[in-house]
């Protein structure tokens, strides 16, 4: 099976993790797959905290059902509340 890098550049309250993580997926995996891969990698805790951000590439925020099938460099951006 073919696996993809990703790199996921971390904002807001996923700073206190790192400012990026590195993983693997099978190629061909969905946004919706990778956040998983991703809530793995940072620690269950913060599933849903995961599952609640969106990822973007450089140009736009990515749909769930956007497949991913080379190594990439993304970002993950929580909701954002205040004032």
């Amino acid at each position: 099976m073919k696996t993809v890098t990703i790199t996921m550049r971390l904002y807001g309250a996923f700073r206190k993790f790192q400012d990026t993580v590195v993983f693997t997926v099978p190629a061909g995996s969905s946004i919706k797959e990778i956040k998983e891969t991703l809530s793995q990698a940072l620690g269950l805790q913060f599933r849903s905290l995961v599952l609640d951000s969106v990822v973007a590439n450089d140009k736009t925020i990515l749909p769930a059902d956007f497949v991913i099938d080379t190594d990439s460099c993304l970002s993950a951006l929580p909701p954002v509340c205040g004032g």
